[in-house]
């Protein structure tokens, strides 16, 4: 599941929820920053390629995730996305 699908997820229960999220940060946890922002802009640039780019599904996302992020990482993802509009 991509960022910006997290969104329009709709699980049926909070374990589900919670299984969601272990998986993707299971996928993600041993990333450098590096392949980290690798990752988000292949992602981008793929989206915006094929019209698929979602700047505020992937908003929506970054805010529904918002509390599980220290304060930096969450304006620093922000200030990211603002430079993919």
């Amino acid at each position: 599941m991509k960022l910006s699908e997290m969104h329009k997820q709709k699980p049926s229960s909070t374990a589900e929820t919670k299984k969601s999220l272990n998986e993707k940060y299971e996928e993600l946890k041993d990333c450098s920053g590096d392949e980290l922002m690798s990752k988000l802009i292949k992602e981008v640039q793929s989206q915006k390629a094929n019209g698929s780019f979602d700047y505020q599904g992937l908003r929506n996302s970054i805010e529904k995730i918002k509390m599980y992020l220290p304060n930096q990482t969450y304006e620093n993802m922000i200030r990211i996305i603002e430079n993919f509009k």
